[in-house]
């Protein structure tokens, strides 16, 4: 059964859009199908796999504007088994557009729903990155959703972010999606013997501890490399300590859906 997750933090910066990449990339080495959605209109994830603008035949737009053809909206990432749903905003009149549009906060997931229930979306995993506020977009990706993955950035003001969406994820649950749950919380740019970063880890186990990740994402150079070469850190660099802790919660995923995963 193909999972929906939700990757959602209201703060920006925190390594959604890095996640949304290189957690699709590890998913598909562990041998499965992954598809992104970005929501984000930003439309950082296209330009992180290396998709060129022109290129891109339809994405979320067509989503939101109900003429979608899976044929124009899929592109494949070009390595593993990733595919993506592009954020193809490219002018401030389409900009305005899909924010009145995403006012039908249950267009998403009568999407998702219309076609998984089809069989024409075989995925083993749907990540859908948000924009990094609790707008329309974000609350229609929380309705869509199973469950939220939440970056959790070393530092005092993404620990105060976290309440915010968690209150949101609990309103969404109660009247719409009594199925939402939290997939995990898991630190991001975490930096060993640091005194933010240890505070940031002590207060997320205090706060979250049952939601709290095992994985924590390091503040790692080759992840940052990677992004310039517009791929995920495994293919650049499958040591890396940040390929590695992206390894780490792709495992802690698979596992949670008691699924095998393969990768040592």
């Amino acid at each position: 059964m193909t999972k929906v997750i939700a990757i959602s933090n209201p703060k920006g910066g925190v390594g959604k859009t890095t996640t949304a990449i290189n957690l699709a990339a590890s998913l598909a080495i562990a041998e499965q199908r992954v598809l992104i959605i970005d929501a984000d209109p930003a439309g950082a994830v296209a330009a992180g796999l290396g998709l060129l603008p022109e290129t891109i035949r339809g994405g979320i737009f067509e989503i939101f504007s109900g003429s979608a053809r899976l044929s124009e909206i899929i592109h494949p990432a070009g390595y593993l088994d990733v595919d993506l749903i592009p954020a193809n905003i490219f002018s401030s009149q389409q900009e305005i557009r899909i924010w009145e549009m995403a006012k039908n906060r249950i267009r998403l997931k009568n999407f998702l729903s219309g076609y998984l229930y089809s069989g024409k979306l075989p995925y083993d995993y749907i990540l859908i990155d948000t924009p990094p506020s609790l707008s329309d977009l974000t609350i229609g990706a929380l309705l869509a959703a199973d469950s939220v993955l939440i970056p959790l950035q070393c530092g005092f003001y993404a620990l105060n972010s976290i309440g915010q969406l968690l209150e949101m994820i609990e309103r969404i649950r109660k009247s719409a999606n009594p199925e939402l749950r939290v997939e995990r919380i898991f630190l991001t740019f975490f930096e060993k013997g640091t005194r933010a970063s240890h505070i940031s880890e002590q207060s997320a186990r205090r706060d979250f501890l049952h939601l709290l990740s095992g994985a924590v994402i390091p503040k790692n150079a080759a992840i940052g490399y990677a992004a310039f070469e517009h791929k995920p850190v495994a293919l650049v660099d499958i040591a890396a300590p940040g390929a590695q802790a992206y390894f780490e919660l792709a495992k802690e995923i698979i596992n949670n859906h008691r699924l095998p995963f393969p990768v040592g």
